[in-house]
Parts: C-alpha cells; structure tokens; sequence
C-alpha cells in the first residue's frame, strides 16, 4: 500500500489505527465462517458510517484485527467504543450473549440462527454499505 500524506490545516500526516478486539473470555468464536462473515459486514458497514478508510480486516480463532485510516477526526478510544459496541450489540440481538452460545446449551443452535441471519441481513447491509460508498465518490 502506498503511503499517502494528507494536507490537514494544521498539520501534514496521516492517521492510521491498528485495533485488535477480543471477544468476553477470549472465546475462539471467529472459527465458524458464518460468524465470520457477519462480525466483518457488521464492521464494515460502521467503519462506512464513520467515514473511515478500512486497509485490513483479518480474524484469528479469538480476535479479529483491524487497520483502518484517514482517523483524524477520532481519538483511537472513540474508534475502539464504536466498533466494538456496534457489532457486538448487533451480534448479541441475534444470538445472544456470546458466552452462553459457546459454553451454554445453545451452541448447537449457533450456525443455524448465524445462517438465517445471514440470509437476510447481510445483502441489505452490504447494500447499505455500497450506497453509502458510492455516494462518497
């Protein structure tokens, strides 16, 4: 990627981020695809909303990191609440507490509630995502 040094009215630089977040005791829920999926729509769509330049986006069994730019108008703890708030609260309207759905009786229900989630809300907020996109070009 190359470097891109932005003029700002005070200053010349760039502002870029690398956030790594880890679900409640560190669960190796980013295994299953399908949760995969929906964090990483779930993020981009917020990443979108707030105007940031998203580099990277990659997940471990237990984390996922993201590298995002063009942060200037955020301090790097805004960044963190609003990312990690947005998709775990949406996460949770959907399955639950992350907890109870790997340790509790409902994990084997997990794929199947991520299936049907995914049938219907990922192309409207891949959708979403796209307009905005294309109304910022």
């Amino acid at each position: 990627m190359k470097t891109q040094i932005t003029n700002y009215s005070h200053a010349v630089g760039e502002f870029n981020y690398n956030i790594q977040l880890t679900p409640e005791f560190r669960q190796g829920i980013f295994t299953d695809e399908k949760v995969q999926k929906l964090t990483r729509a779930y993020l981009v769509a917020k990443i979108s909303e707030l105007n940031l330049t998203l580099v990277a986006l990659e997940f471990g069994p237990d984390h996922v990191h993201i590298f995002v730019a063009n942060c200037k108008n955020y301090a790097p703890c805004q960044i963190i609440q609003f990312l990690k708030g947005f998709s775990s609260r949406m996460m949770k309207k959907i399955i639950g507490t992350f907890s109870e759905c790997i340790c509790g009786e409902t994990n084997s229900g997990v794929k199947d509630i991520v299936a049907g989630v995914l049938a219907k809300q990922l192309p409207m907020l891949l959708s979403t995502t796209l307009k905005k996109v294309n109304q910022n070009i």
